[in-house]
């Protein structure tokens, strides 16, 4: 398995976060982001935007169209 740069690593932020990725590509991930300077600040926007929709969605779970939406948004 390859070592992921800068871009791959923040295409696959959303996957880190909804637990999809497999456990070697989340450790790589996980250690990227906390320590570059420029992914970590992207990756923590991201964690706490999840984290305010999951928040406002407490009736269910976030409908996947929403998080489709928010994600293309993102990566605009």
């Amino acid at each position: 398995m390859t070592e992921l740069d800068c871009e791959q690593i923040l295409q696959l932020v959303w996957q880190f976060l909804d637990g999809e990725i497999d456990e070697t590509r989340y450790l790589e991930i996980e250690a990227h982001v906390a320590a570059c300077a420029d992914c970590g600040p992207r990756y923590q926007f991201q964690r706490r935007l999840l984290a305010l929709v999951e928040m406002k969605c407490r009736e269910g779970p976030i409908p996947t169209e929403l998080k489709r939406k928010l994600f293309r948004l993102l990566e605009e």
